[in-house]
């Protein structure tokens, strides 16, 4: 079954001329002098046999019109199959991808809390009233702690380790565009804050309209309700915030050369945040190698099959916001070379 089961194999290619032939024989169809003296030289030729390459083709097309005659028994080969699959075991199969960054990934985010400890005392000391730096080392700090995740919790190979990626992908974006636009858009980094905390906002209104008990929520309202009140009456705050979002992140990260970013990378971790099939299938289920299950998938419970490491993209990406960090705020060469070594 295995060796028949590509139906483009010379052995498969073997069968169908079988078939194709009975249907001859029992007069279930006809076919012009020639396609049939050319079909009968199949038995005596070798599959080397150069006219093979026509011949072979010819079968195959042939033989798919078998069904449309109407002497297909779907129910036989239902059964078939049925009966065949529970008779057998699966025999699943798994990629084991390796890890081999721990180490220095301990060293890379020692580097990275030095540069981050830095740019944070000078804002502090010099700078404090400062909103464009306020936002900028805010999104990079909040990139920081995902990576940090990453190493500390071994989620180098998992599935939560690439949306950790993307998080870092889209605050680069975001940092870009906001840099890019600040001079065409009045208060950008006031409109950024004022987004974010707007969509507290309205998951807070929606908190006080359901009529049951969420103090065992992962949120904490109480909590939200201070921060949407941190520098405004929330009654001041506007929720409809789709003023700084008019651009999906897409099209923000065509505009500030960010298209490959995009594409080769954001675009793939975006399936594992929201689930989709091929997430699902490249990290939750297994293959299997049984043609009698017809090669079907079964659920990855015990968690077998991990993920390529997420490591190597995770520095590419922060070294971006470094080095854009680094542009405007000038960090020390020590501390800058130190981490740029990791890159690649």
């Amino acid at each position: 079954m295995k060796k028949s089961y590509f139906h483009q194999s010379e052995f498969a290619t073997d069968i169908r001329f079988l078939i194709l032939y009975f249907s001859l024989l029992k007069g279930k169809f006809n076919l012009p002098a020639n396609e049939l003296e050319l079909i009968l030289e199949y038995p005596q030729l070798d599959h080397s046999n150069e006219k093979m390459r026509m011949i072979r083709p010819t079968i195959r097309s042939m033989e798919m019109l078998i069904p449309n005659l109407g002497i297909l028994d779907v129910d036989f080969l239902e059964d078939f199959w049925g009966r065949l699959s529970r008779m057998s075991d699966c025999d699943l199969w798994y990629i084991n991808f390796p890890c081999n960054t721990q180490e220095d990934s301990k060293r890379y985010i020692e580097f990275l809390h030095e540069i981050f400890q830095y740019l944070s005392s000078c804002f502090t000391a010099i700078t404090p009233l400062d909103k464009k730096m306020l936002v900028l080392l805010g999104i990079a700090t909040y990139s920081y702690k995902r990576l940090k995740e990453v190493a500390e919790h071994d989620l180098y190979n998992s599935i939560a380790g690439r949306s950790a990626l993307r998080t870092i992908i889209e605050n680069f974006i975001i940092m870009k565009y906001l840099i890019k636009n600040e001079g065409t858009q009045e208060d950008i980094w006031d409109k950024f804050q004022y987004y974010g905390i707007g969509l507290y906002k309205v998951v807070l209104a929606r908190s006080r309209e359901v009529e049951k008990d969420l103090s065992n929520s992962h949120i904490d309202y109480k909590y939200l309700e201070m921060l949407v009140n941190e520098y405004i009456d929330e009654k001041f705050l506007d929720m409809d915030t789709s003023y700084f979002d008019k651009h999906n992140i897409r099209e923000k990260s065509i505009s500030v050369g960010e298209k490959d970013l995009y594409g080769l990378y954001y675009d793939y971790d975006s399936s594992f945040e929201h689930g989709l099939w091929g997430a699902i299938r490249e990290s939750s289920l297994l293959k299997c190698d049984s043609p009698a299950h017809q090669f079907h998938c079964v659920p990855d419970y015990d968690d077998k099959q991990n993920l390529k490491d997420v490591w190597p993209d995770c520095v590419m990406v922060m070294n971006k916001i470094i080095t854009l960090l680094n542009e405007l705020y000038s960090i020390p060469e020590a501390l800058f070379s130190e981490v740029m070594e990791f890159e690649g």
